[in-house]
């Protein structure tokens, strides 16, 4: 592989790494518009290509979220209650995507799942949530046994879109849950990182019977040339990521998360 195309591996894994570490968002909604420029420009051509990126950014999406969780975790910034109640159910979920996406075209999902996003990071910037639920800020508009609905649709649209599952997860434990701002990257890289255990292993499965149309040296869908300077670059960039994540007011915090998804949605729907 050139030295060129390594750097520039290197500087899109630290790019998503750094939004994986910052907002929870895992950082494949960042890695799949990269991947789609530089993998056929080292040569993946296949009619695969976008299960590739999907089954790839699968397994950064993990190695990153468990470097920026290990940091919110030690910034006390992680709600392990919400964690441990939805990630059981969005492993099944992402299970079940990632065999949707073996099998399905997502164009149509992916509009829907836009103007989705939309809405949603429009009442994030306009509302949102900056502390915690009570009687006086109003309370959640849901009870706490919806999470495990969310953690299926989490897991479900994260490994289907290949994307990790934050930019689900995060507008509806905002806006639906009234969980704090504060802790919703650390509790959304947390639960991608049994998200992203789980597509990895189903990506690399589904993609055993089709190694004569995937690039040399992968595993299934996941393409360990392109992986491994990825995640190199990553790493070490989603820890800063979540150390200037405590250092941002709540508020400011709160109008990234929502314009970072306004950008996503707009590039999704218009692509």
């Amino acid at each position: 592989m050139p030295l060129i195309y390594i750097l520039e591996l290197l500087l899109a894994g630290a790019v998503a790494g750094f939004g994986a570490g910052y907002l929870g968002i895992g950082g494949g909604a960042i890695l799949t518009p990269v991947c789609l420029i530089l993998y056929p420009a080292l040569g993946v051509t296949t009619p695969d290509l976008v299960k590739i990126i999907f089954g790839t950014n699968m397994f950064l999406v993990t190695a990153f979220s468990i470097s920026a969780a290990l940091r919110h975790h030690r910034n006390s910034r992680v709600d392990w209650r919400t964690v441990a109640i939805m990630s059981p159910i969005a492993v099944f979920g992402s299970i079940t995507g990632s065999w949707a996406a073996s099998v399905a075209s997502p164009v149509m999902l992916k509009k829907a799942f836009a103007v989705l996003l939309i809405v949603s990071s429009l009442l994030i910037i306009l509302k949102g949530s900056t502390k915690p639920a009570g009687p006086r800020q109003g309370g959640p508009i849901l009870s706490g046994k919806f999470l495990l609905i969310l953690g299926f649709v989490t897991g479900f649209l994260g490994s289907f879109l290949g994307i990790g599952g934050g930019i689900v997860m995060i507008p509806a434990l905002i806006l639906l849950f009234a969980l704090p701002v504060a802790v919703v990257a650390g509790t959304s890289s947390s639960i991608i990182i049994f998200i992203g255990i789980a597509s990895t292993l189903s990506y690399m499965w589904y993609g055993q019977g089709m190694q004569f149309t995937l690039p040399g040296w992968s595993t299934g869908y996941v393409w360990w040339s392109a992986a491994i300077p990825l995640m190199l670059g990553g790493i070490p960039a989603a820890t800063l990521g979540a150390c200037l994540n405590a250092k941002t007011h709540s508020r400011v915090l709160q109008r990234i998360f929502g314009a970072f998804l306004l950008a996503l949605a707009l590039r999704i729907l218009l692509s």
